[in-house]
């Protein structure tokens, strides 16, 4: 992840101009509690991402990784727990067997998106002759 930590940087700095004219503004201690609360959050993470790898601190591109990677270009799983999903919100408002009957579709599709994740890794190793980085 190169660059990651430097939009948290950013975001950060921008959150502590705002709690700085929010605290002279209003002096509701709430609200300076919550904004700092938010401001050490998001310097956090971006400190935790610095220290795990060093080129999130650094522009430009990322190092190309000769990796190989599935990428699928359909997939039945995701279309039946899209389905699945839908049944369930429709079913809220009109009617129990819907939520039943996407949650039933929701545990098919996550078993057949487990079986389509495994092929993939198989094919991926079988292309890459057991040689992944």
């Amino acid at each position: 992840m190169r660059g990651g930590a430097i939009p948290n940087f950013l975001w950060g700095t921008g959150m502590l101009a705002l709690l700085a004219a929010n605290a002279i503004w209003t002096r509701d201690p709430i609200q300076i509690y919550m904004n700092t609360f938010a401001v050490v959050v998001t310097f956090g993470f971006a400190i935790a991402f610095t220290l795990r790898t060093r080129s999130a601190a650094r522009k430009g591109p990322p190092t190309a990784d000769r990796a190989l990677e599935p990428a699928p270009s359909t997939s039945l799983a995701a279309a039946l727990l899209g389905i699945a999903v839908g049944a369930m919100l429709f079913g809220v408002v009109f009617g129990k067997f819907l939520v039943y009957m996407g949650a039933g579709l929701w545990v098919l599709a996550f078993g057949r998106l487990v079986v389509e994740v495994r092929a993939q890794r198989r094919f991926v190793e079988r292309l890459d002759g057991g040689h992944r980085q």
